[in-house]
């Protein structure tokens, strides 16, 4: 009986803090690939290689993930609320390094990022002047 009450009560207490606890969630930047998840755990494909395909897949209703530089850790990409588009910062940076700071959410082995801002982090594809001809 006592063990009874015990369980409930730390059931009860995990639905109540369950959602508290998504609000407390701190940000967190990462640094990485996006990619098309399917893609590229199908056959490894990533880059700028696979750039049509990943369009393709996301046109047709894919979201897109994370690869986490040095880790190779997969996040996908998550909406904030129901009903928006998980992709919609991200769809221009298809097969690109960028740095992107969200709130992680993990469950099950499974990782997503709910992101608030992405920037691309591939250096500039600007050579600098190294003209030194007086």
């Amino acid at each position: 009986m006592r063990n009874s009450v015990a369980v409930r009560f730390l059931l009860a207490w995990m639905m109540l803090a369950g959602p508290a606890a998504a609000w407390s969630q701190e940000s967190v930047t990462l640094r990485g690939e996006v990619i098309d998840p399917a893609l590229y755990l199908r056959e490894g494909r990533h880059g700028a290689e696979a750039e049509d395909l990943i369009f393709d897949a996301v046109d047709a209703g894919q979201t897109l993930a994370l690869l986490e530089d040095g880790t190779q850790t997969v996040y996908l990409f998550l909406a904030g609320e129901s009903g928006e588009d998980p992709n919609d910062l991200l769809y221009e940076h298809v097969g690109r390094r960028v740095t992107v700071t969200g709130i992680v959410h993990e469950r099950g082995g499974l990782k997503g990022i709910v992101p608030t801002a992405v920037e691309p982090s591939e250096p500039s594809s600007q050579p600098a002047d190294t003209n030194t001809a007086q």
